[in-house]
């Protein structure tokens, strides 16, 4: 039971970063990019099984994600131990009104913990990858 708790944690997460990552309407007179002109720069993946993932994106108008997931061994309700999916992760993107938003979250046995914001610092950055310390 343990386990399909974790797996719909870690699926609300993929979901929740869907919709965040949805931009709002475009502003009437704002200048909007062509969504068909984005190009990735950066892409990696990993998947070692049960000994965890990794992955990171970044897309030619500023959107950056990554994300790092691993097993941990944590005791269930019953005491019996199980592994739960622990993830570290971080996106950023441009909005049309021009300001960057972060998240920077994990996501473990107990839920999903984010931490957000907007600027240029404190998401994580071009070049980088999950996880990121201010998490």
């Amino acid at each position: 039971m343990k386990q399909f708790v974790v797996f719909a944690s870690v699926c609300c997460v993929l979901l929740a970063g869907r919709v965040v990552l949805s931009a709002p309407a475009p502003q009437q007179g704002a200048a909007q990019p062509n969504p068909n002109d984005v190009q990735t720069v950066r892409y990696y993946s990993e998947n070692n099984g049960l000994d965890g993932y990794k992955f990171t994106y970044e897309l030619s108008d500023g959107q950056i994600r990554s994300e790092v997931g691993t097993y941990r061994d944590v005791k269930d309700a019953e005491g019996k131990d199980v592994k739960a999916l622990f993830v570290q992760g971080s996106y950023s993107f441009v909005a049309p009104d021009g300001q960057t938003y972060w998240v920077n979250y994990t996501a473990d046995e107990n839920g999903y913990h984010p931490k957000v914001g907007t600027g240029p610092t404190g998401g994580i950055q071009p070049g980088q990858d999950a996880p990121i310390d201010s998490a």
